[in-house]
């Protein structure tokens, strides 16, 4: 028997197509406003993983699962001989695993800390103590002679292999306060005895460059030094092989009769990144950026600087390199070389709320993490009233922010953002990073953040 459906029936039909229809049109409607309110939304805040009370006083490190921080659970601005303490961290769960009390400086804040060889390191005034990194319990130890200068400075250059290398520059006419000629020499030590002396053939001073001091890098000891000579300032870097102490090679750098300009340096890898800029007051300023091969002392490329701009190379991928191009030191962006060639591949801004040089900051994986100031001021006073700051993530492709961290309250950050793999989930990072406070409210923290 065949059933013909009535007519009420088919307007029933009907009712629930149509009912069908506008469901699916408010659906994409405000499943379109959403996307559009989100797209015009601020970004996004990410809270911290775990944070732990503790002043930083350098830099910290990490090797494996662990966060190494040489700081203080307390302020030590009250501190009388300005002891610190080493701390072995948990990335996972933020728990400190086990600290150590480290030989009193006569400064503060003028510890070395480095991982090397299974051991882990750190600098005070007449020498170095390694710990194993595991237990905490103290493993070896190096101690410095032949040294006449006072306390004030961290004389450890590196350490490669359990062959740490130390020197320092003392001035050859103490009463000559213009100090402008240095006897400098640097030794090579084990844990039993010295191996291997050297000294600079001319006057020079270690350093000269602010923004470079001796570093070793795959078993090259990078020492750049400073001379006065009768046609002015030179800068010249030694290379030098930390196991026997013998000179591979010098760089000088390039000379400008008005004198160097504008200058800076910075080794990344085994590369010195070295740019000059001379005739900086004229119409036509010249100068270039050059990649220097610590391996065989020669230029690998060198990119032209033909505008009145400063240029510092702050940090490098394993493809590319990150320069600041500012003016006065405002008003700046970041440009971005091909690392192998030096050909120019992109620039772009990056919007901190204020124009100067960014200071810290880390790249890693398509994102450059800046710290960004809220001042009490609306110029940017480092002794303001108010400094509230965080961490930003910019895009390296567009500047545009991707995300930032959460308000860190009366803060400075004060050392590079660590990026840090998630240990079975190679997909994911954690940064860490320490701020520190800036008055007496508050305290300081390292602090983990899962990046998203």
């Amino acid at each position: 028997m065949n059933l013909t459906p009535s007519k009420s029936q088919f307007h029933y039909s009907q009712k629930l197509i149509d009912f069908g229809k506008y469901f699916l049109i408010s659906l994409v409607l405000l499943l379109g406003l959403h996307l559009v309110a989100y797209a015009n939304s601020p970004e996004v805040i990410i809270q911290p993983e775990w944070s732990v009370d503790l002043e930083a006083n350098i830099s910290p490190i990490t090797a494996g699962e662990q966060l190494f921080v040489i700081g203080n659970q307390k302020s030590a601005v009250d501190s009388e001989n300005y002891s610190a303490t080493l701390f072995a961290i948990n990335t996972v769960s933020g728990k400190v695993q086990w600290q150590q009390k480290l030989p009193s400086r006569e400064i503060p804040g003028s510890y070395q800390l480095i991982f090397d060889n299974g051991t882990i390191y750190a600098s005070h005034d007449n020498g170095v103590v390694g710990f194993d990194p595991k237990t905490g319990s103290p493993k070896t130890s190096f101690k410095y002679t032949n040294i006449n200068s006072s306390g004030s400075r961290d004389r450890l250059m590196g350490i490669h292999q359990d062959i740490a290398v130390y020197g320092d520059s003392i001035p050859i006419n103490k009463s000559d306060l213009s100090r402008t000629e240095y006897e400098t020499k640097v030794f090579g030590i084990t844990k039993d005895k010295t191996i291997w002396s050297y000294q600079l053939p001319k006057n020079g001073l270690i350093g000269g460059i602010s923004e470079i001091e001796p570093v070793i890098q795959n078993g090259i000891l990078l020492l750049p030094s400073r001379h006065n000579t009768t046609a002015g300032w030179t800068e010249q870097f030694t290379m030098m092989d930390v196991a026997s102490g013998k000179v591979l090679r010098t760089w000088e750098a390039p000379q400008n009769p008005n004198g160097l300009g504008l200058r800076s340096a910075k080794v990344f890898g085994d590369t010195l990144f070295y740019t000059s800029t001379f005739d900086h007051s004229k119409m036509h300023s010249t100068g270039s950026l050059r990649a220097i091969s610590l391996q065989t002392g020669k230029e690998k490329w060198a990119y032209a600087i033909t505008d009145e701009t400063n240029w510092r190379t702050k940090a490098v991928s394993d493809r590319e390199v990150l320069v600041w191009q500012s003016k006065d030191n405002v008003d700046g962006n970041f440009v971005v070389l091909d690392k192998e060639t030096g050909r120019f591949s992109r620039s772009f801004k990056v919007n901190l709320g204020y124009s100067l040089e960014p200071q810290i900051l880390t790249w890693a994986d398509g994102r450059i993490y800046i710290e960004a100031l809220e001042t009490g001021n609306e110029a940017v006073d480092f002794f303001g009233p108010i400094r509230n700051s965080w961490v930003r993530a910019f895009d390296d492709k567009t500047g545009k922010s991707v995300w930032r961290t959460s308000t860190l309250l009366n803060s400075s950050i004060n050392y590079p953002p660590i990026v840090s793999a998630v240990a079975d989930k190679p997909e994911q990072k954690r940064l860490i990073f320490a701020s520190n406070i800036l008055r007496t409210e508050g305290s300081s923290k390292v602090h983990s953040f899962l990046i998203p």
